[in-house]
């Protein structure tokens, strides 16, 4: 009904007719409403300007970037988040009274709550490319505002000081999968071996012990009922990231969010108009002013 011109991301179960409660075809609805339905990379590039665009990449959330980056199957049918960016500027950009759009690293979050380094890391390495397009359509453009920022912090991860710490951290570029991949993956069935070499696998350095295995292998004896967003199937996430941290030099206070404060930053018109320090409940009033538009509240 508030008929945005681009909506893009994970989802598909939400709008597939098989997959929800009600059995409503919701990409149909669209359709009949004028949008352009893209279910991957190539759908995506093809959807024609001047009509709106509902492209729906994964089942739920989209997959984090280092499990993308390591499928060849995500990489021709997934676009990456500055490739959205760039689509999304693409359709809107010779609107006459301009645009308003708005670009997530959503899943930094969810690493943060996981404890997930290489999640996090490369999840905001991602969001960072997505920057540079904003950034460049900006500077090309002239007329155009682009807005940094982020809602909290998130579990506070920091770098342990000791004699190897360059050395660990610089580890994490080796890493090859997240630690959603790994834990996912594994079944109650399998053997301390398979745990051992998965982990391997996705993180190169890290060894872990039997009775390490061990322990990540007793999350899956127990029939929990699944709940919650972040880890509805209770999997040992926290005890992983502890396990890393002998090799990553990764240390995390928490797996929720925290009181920091957050970056602001703005690149374009109306930034001149930015302070050292905002309140949250101030940024709303400011985009309006900076968009010249009147302010009613």
């Amino acid at each position: 009904d508030l008929g945005f011109d681009v909506m893009m991301g994970g989802g598909h179960k939400y709008f597939d007719a098989a997959q929800r409660k009600d059995k409503k075809d919701m990409y149909s609805v669209f359709r009949n409403k004028g949008y352009t339905v893209a279910r991957n990379k190539s759908e995506m590039n093809a959807a024609p300007k001047g009509k709106p665009l509902l492209a729906t990449f994964d089942e739920d959330g989209l997959p984090y970037t280092a499990d993308h980056m390591s499928s060849s199957f995500m990489k021709n049918n997934i676009p990456t988040l500055a490739e959205m960016t760039a689509k999304a500027i693409d359709q809107m950009k010779n609107h006459s009274n301009g645009f308003v759009m708005q670009v997530e690293g959503g899943k930094v979050d969810w690493a943060a709550h996981a404890n997930d380094i290489a999640g996090l890391l490369y999840d905001q390495l991602a969001f960072d490319d997505a920057v540079k397009v904003a950034v460049d359509f900006a500077k090309r453009d002239g007329n155009t505002l682009v807005v940094i920022t982020t809602d909290h912090g998130n579990a506070n991860p920091g770098l342990i000081y000791g004699k190897f710490v360059n050395e660990n951290f610089d580890s994490i570029q080796k890493f090859n999968n997240t630690n959603e991949w790994i834990l996912q993956g594994i079944k109650p069935t399998d053997s301390i071996a398979a745990v051992k070499e998965r982990i391997e696998k996705a993180n190169g350095s890290v060894k872990i012990t039997d009775d390490q295995a061990k322990d990540i292998l007793s999350y899956y004896q127990k029939a929990e009922k699944e709940d919650g967003v972040y880890n509805p199937k209770h999997l040992p996430f926290r005890m992983l990231a502890e396990i890393q941290k002998s090799y990553t030099s990764v240390g995390w206070i928490s797996m929720d969010h925290s009181a920091d404060y957050t970056e602001l930053a703005m690149y374009g018109p109306g930034s001149q108009y930015m302070k050292p320090f905002m309140k949250n409940t101030d940024i709303h009033a400011f985009l309006l002013k900076a968009a010249q538009v009147e302010n009613k509240f």
